[in-house]
């Protein structure tokens, strides 16, 4: 017989030395074991990291789509349209009776499964906010298409949004899946709610939110 006639064999079964079988130890269970737990524990958050990454590069292509729709609505009525009233959503009007966009529901990823208790499924959707002065809110016929708090530019309501945002802005909840407010960051913080920024150097899965408005082409805005 040749030194290389016979061969150990564990995964068949083959017969060892002496009539018993090769069979795994309990120490090399257990290294094995180990060794798929530190592969585990490297790709997962490697694999949820990237989840993130790929949804904020979605958030942002979706509000650089709804900007370019609300400028072509300007373009052809002269205005940007009005809020809609249901939990800021982007209004109806640009999907008819003129399509700048295929939908105006447009859903949030890093809302897709929330539910508001009084809004239900309107949560999960990109926050838009017409910014007005307090006259121009006075002046809306209709109380469901006035702006929220943040959309008047008032002393005792937002100072100075028409300045920081222009006309409207563009809110996604980002990775943290709140829409920031004052409980979220300390009292003398010189952001408003959405403007409190998500800021990706502080971790892909950090607290602020993804947002775009007329007057600043990028996505978020920064302290003074």
């Amino acid at each position: 017989m040749g030194s290389h006639d016979w061969i150990p064999q564990r995964a068949s079964g083959v017969s060892a030395p002496g009539g018993g079988r090769w069979a795994f130890t309990l120490i090399e269970l257990l290294i094995v074991v180990a060794i798929i737990a530190i592969l585990a524990a490297i790709a997962i958050p490697n694999l949820l990291e990237a989840q993130v990454r790929a949804k904020v590069a979605r958030v942002r292509a979706d509000l650089r789509t709804v900007a370019t729709g609300l400028e072509a609505y300007r373009v052809d009525f002269n205005d940007y349209p009005p809020n809609d009233g249901q939990f800021n959503t982007l209004p109806i009007e640009l999907t008819t009776p003129i399509a700048f966009l295929t939908s105006s529901l447009l859903v949030d990823p890093f809302s897709d499964k929330e539910r508001d208790p009084i809004w239900g499924d309107l949560a999960r959707f990109y926050t838009y906010t017409r910014i007005v002065t307090l006259g121009q809110a006075a002046q809306l016929s209709s109380a469901m298409r006035s702006p929220p708090v943040e959309g008047v530019d008032a002393p005792g309501f937002n100072p100075g949004a028409a300045e920081r945002y222009g006309p409207w802005r563009l809110v996604s909840n980002g990775p943290d899946k709140k829409y920031s407010d004052a409980a979220l960051y300390p009292a003398d913080w010189p952001l408003f709610g959405a403007d409190v920024p998500y800021d990706a150097t502080n971790g892909t899965i950090s607290w602020g939110n993804l947002l775009k408005t007329q007057r600043n082409t990028v996505e978020v805005l920064h302290a003074p």
